[in-house]
């Protein structure tokens, strides 16, 4: 491409401005600061036991797309509807909005996805030939049957009773229905393809590569308990899933501690058998507060955001919502590619991401400063 010759003053324009096409000029090569787009963990995510992706489940809940929030849950949480009911939810005292006024109600988003996002698809890792039985259905034991099952495991839940649950089946009254429990089973069956048997009296130790014990569905005592440790002594190779103290029992608010003790087994056992599945992931950064930029955020309970959702989610809901900062997640506010001075900044629709064109980018750092959730930063790069 050639380019412009200025011949007369006269062809100068009135202002300071790029008058023909200067993508052949590489101004990147200016550059010494590198502007890197990169989500972080929010405070919330860090105080949640499962670590569940909360801003980003809470944006589809504003967006009316409760399919897809839920989809954000079940990836690391097969029962929200459980523990959008009974957890103490820490990440709402980690929330950063409470700095401001109060905290998102982060709990009644995660109940009301759990009711609303039906039985969504995810898909499963190809089958792995192996066969894992997991004795004992407290959150715990189904928690690791569903991991393990999304791997690619063939899993079989033996019950030594007629229902499954564990500690949950027989909570006081208002704590937990029976239908929601059911239903939330029902789903992560549903989901992950599990095989059940109930009334299970033993556990063929030849048919199975290992045995998951979950000894936290049950009071030590119990009929259950009992059976547990007759399926332990037939067993051939077995993992324990106990609490940190050891042996049967959570806090019913410590549901959420069951279901990361769940998540920590299927990895054990994958550990056991040599099948861990290992692939390339970008490090994740927790995010510091003071890089959030308050006053650039805009009102989070302006009228437009409501009108912005798809599909019509429920308006109380849509507002708490919107009341999330979606601290170090980007929520394509586009900030950054209003400020750019040099066009470098462009969103990728498919993707759902922020892409620098590093060819051009001169590294000024206008787009970091001007993001208000602190992912946007200027690192020293090659």
């Amino acid at each position: 491409m050639e380019k412009c010759k200025i011949e007369s003053i006269k062809q100068l324009p009135v202002m300071p401005l790029t008058i023909e096409d200067m993508t052949w000029n590489k101004t990147g090569t200016w550059r010494l600061l590198t502007p890197v787009w990169m989500n972080k963990i929010a405070p919330c995510i860090r105080g949640c036991p499962i670590g569940q992706p909360i801003p980003q489940f809470i944006q589809a809940v504003l967006e009316g797309d409760w399919g897809t929030a839920l989809v954000r849950l079940l990836e690391v949480n097969p029962m929200p509807g459980i523990t959008g009911r009974l957890c103490y939810h820490p990440c709402q005292t980690a929330c950063v909005r409470k700095d401001l006024d109060s905290a998102v109600s982060i709990k009644d988003l995660e109940r009301l996805t759990a009711d609303k996002g039906g039985i969504p698809r995810l898909t499963r890792r190809a089958a792995k030939g192996r066969k894992i039985a997991v004795c004992g259905s407290g959150p715990a034991g189904l928690s690791a049957a569903y991991f393990l099952a999304m791997k690619g495991y063939l899993i079989t839940i033996l019950e030594p009773s007629d229902r499954l649950g564990g500690f949950l089946r027989d909570l006081p009254e208002g704590r937990l229905s029976s239908e929601v429990l059911e239903r939330e089973i029902r789903r992560l069956i549903s989901v992950s393809g599990l095989d059940i048997e109930t009334n299970a009296s033993e556990v063929r130790a030849r048919k199975y590569d290992l045995v998951l014990l979950d000894r936290t569905a049950y009071p030590s005592e119990s009929p259950e308990a009992r059976a547990l440790e007759k399926f332990a002594s037939s067993a051939g190779q077995y993992l324990d899933v106990e609490n940190k103290e050891g042996g049967a029992g959570f806090k019913v608010v410590q549901v959420a501690e069951a279901v990361a003790l769940g998540r920590w087994a299927s990895n054990q056992t994958e550990q056991i058998l040599g099948t861990a599945f290992t692939e390339e992931s970008q490090p994740f950064t927790a995010l510091d507060k003071g890089e959030l930029k308050f006053s650039r955020l805009p009102d989070q309970k302006t009228i437009d955001l409501l009108e912005r959702a798809k599909g019509g989610p429920d308006e109380a809901a849509a507002t708490e919502a919107a009341r999330c900062l979606s601290c170090g997640t980007c929520n394509l506010c586009q900030s950054c590619i209003i400020a750019c001075p040099d066009a470098c900044c462009r969103l990728d629709e498919d993707e759902g991401k922020i892409i620098i064109d590093l060819y051009h980018c001169k590294g000024c750092g206008i787009c970091s400063y001007e993001c208000p959730r602190g992912v946007m930063n200027m690192e020293y790069l090659p």
